[in-house]
């Protein structure tokens, strides 16, 4: 199976190559669809694949009944019993987004006869660095874009709270060396086929009735446009909720006039600069029912075209619903951009690591707003494992399954290690979505209980020593820290090496009964529980005691 599942998928027979074969194509953008596809596969080649791409631009090309859209990322690959490839789209995204395909297609020696339909659901799928945290590095980024592009993301949005250029020193010009590097990230997203929008935040000390402020402010933005950006944000979160300056107080009354009148002033001005320019803003109140007055009166007040950045019920919520988004779009006049508060960990939720699927996103909201924008973690190789699972989610909710999604994802980023990493991961997953962790341990634990209460006391050894010996040779996996995933991972892979240890004596004491191990254990298990970063759920805690009464 190929991730994110396509929409229409019919194949039939085996396939047709064994190997990977030597690529020919011909059409629309041939060179282009050729150099694309010589560097992701590897070079050695057995046999022929023609590959013809045609450009169309009728209704089944770019339509999509199900969102009553025109879209720029429909494709059709066609293939016939002889290996002939038939590419169908609309432009060179449509392109991208089918080659994206048939790279995992003939990676994964699934090329058969048969035809895919394809096309996203959610019009804006993507992620933003608007955490608080150590900004990610130029390299890091670009490997998480060129991932999340090939599996069906479309949209960035640069908005790291620790770039001092985008929220503290928001008056002043980027020094050229930064803008440069800028520049660079904003390229590459376009290669990559990525729209690039950049943030700035001046809330926190912006003059709402200051026209040199104002002008400080278009003159900022326009230094980005210079390297080439059209779409921008205004982010307005996190501030002061009461006006600051007198004059503001004496002009606009209250914070929701001040931010009408200064979102819609940059946005008129920037579109006198360039007519395609597109602009988001996260207001002041950016969570809640969507009923509330400020959220009203703020939506009511803004330019239709304006996206508005919501997160739903909750800063970090457990669901988004469709109902929740009707609500938000008959109160405020638009539909809600969601910024997704998964899997980011950073203020409160610092000793959690979110590295489970995402869920609780209902499989027809693509219906009621522009898209999902997820918050990633300062943690840029774990934010890699959700993100996969939110893209998969995002191009074809309807087919979304979390648990096989989830997999995909670690084998992705793990390849062979991915089920010994599981031994560990299975403790990561408690985050706003979910607070169940340690499913896996639970059940083993659960098993031998069972088995150890109805007299089947080997049995229930030898699944708990199965299970402690694949869990410390998952430890010493994670010691490997020049792997960037392990190295991110260290706080709590130290902290599952103690588990570890905790359940290696439990399983003494229910062995032996031994005193002096008793005593081990219950030192060694106040350690672990002194330590606050979080991991495993109760069932070790309740393992522990449990033996401990024996």
């Amino acid at each position: 199976m190929i991730y994110p599942k396509p929409q229409k998928l019919e194949f039939y027979g085996k396939a047709l190559y064994s190997c990977i074969p030597e690529l020919y194509t011909t059409g629309y953008l041939s060179e282009y669809a050729l150099l694309f596809l010589e560097e992701q596969l590897p070079k050695e080649r057995k046999g022929e694949l023609n590959i013809n791409i045609i450009l169309s631009n009728d209704r089944k090309s770019v339509y999509i009944v199900e969102t009553r859209k025109i879209s720029d990322e429909k494709y059709t690959i066609n293939i016939s019993e002889k290996g002939d490839c038939d590419i169908t789209v609309s432009g060179k995204r449509s392109l991208f987004r089918a080659l994206c395909t048939l790279v995992k297609l003939i990676e994964q020696k699934e090329l058969k006869a048969g035809i895919i339909e394809d096309y996203p659901l959610f019009s804006m799928r993507g992620y933003i660095e608007g955490f608080y945290g150590n900004v990610w590095e130029k390299e890091t980024r670009k490997s998480v874009m060129c991932l999340m592009s090939r599996h069906g993301m479309n949209t960035f949005y640069y908005a790291p709270k620790d770039d001092e250029y985008h929220r503290a020193k928001w008056r002043e010009l980027y020094p050229e060396k930064k803008l440069n590097e800028l520049k660079e990230l904003f390229l590459f997203s376009k290669e990559n086929e990525l729209d690039f929008h950049y943030c700035i935040a001046p809330g926190l000390d912006m003059r709402y009735t200051n026209e040199k402020d104002f002008d400080t402010l278009i003159t900022k933005i326009k230094s980005i446009y210079d390297i080439g950006v059209k779409r921008f944000g205004l982010l307005l979160d996190d501030i002061p909720e009461t006006l600051q300056y007198d004059e503001d107080i004496e002009k606009y009354g209250e914070t929701v006039n001040a931010h009408i009148d200064l979102v819609n002033s940059v946005y008129y001005e920037l579109k006198k600069l360039d007519k395609d320019i597109e602009f988001t803003m996260c207001p002041l109140q950016y969570h809640g029912k969507g009923d509330e007055y400020f959220i009203s009166k703020l939506g009511r007040g803004l330019d239709s075209e304006i996206k508005i950045f919501w997160t739903g019920r909750n800063i970090c919520s457990q669901e988004l619903t469709s109902l929740e988004a009707i609500r938000f779009i008959e109160n405020t006049r638009h539909k809600p951009l969601y910024w997704d508060n998964f899997p980011v960990n950073d203020a409160e939720m610092w000793n959690e690591m979110h590295l489970g699927p995402i869920e609780g996103r209902e499989e027809d909201l693509y219906r009621y707003c522009d898209g999902i924008i997820s918050n990633v973690m300062e943690y840029a190789e774990c934010s890699k494992i959700p993100l996969l699972t939110i893209a998969d989610y995002l191009w074809n909710p309807k087919s979304y399954n979390k648990e096989e999604s989830y997999d995909y994802a670690l084998k992705t980023i793990l390849g062979e290690k991915s089920d010994l990493f599981k031994y560990f991961s299975d403790h990561l997953q408690v985050s706003c979505l979910t607070k169940s962790s340690s499913v896996f341990l639970s059940e083993t634990l659960s098993k031998a209980q069972f088995l150890l209460n109805t007299g089947k006391q080997i049995e229930a050894f030898a699944i708990l020593t199965e299970y402690l010996d694949n869990a410390f040779l998952c430890a010493e996996m994670l010691k490997v820290t020049e792997n960037p995933l392990f190295n991110e991972l260290k706080r709590w892979s130290e902290k599952f090496e103690k588990c570890c240890e905790v359940l290696k004596l439990t399983l003494e004491v229910i062995c032996t009964g031994d005193s002096d191990t008793k005593n081990e254990l219950l030192e060694k298990a106040e350690r672990y529980d002194k330590d606050a970063t979080l991991l495993t759920g109760f069932c070790l805690r309740e393992a522990v005691q449990k033996a401990i009464e024996m």
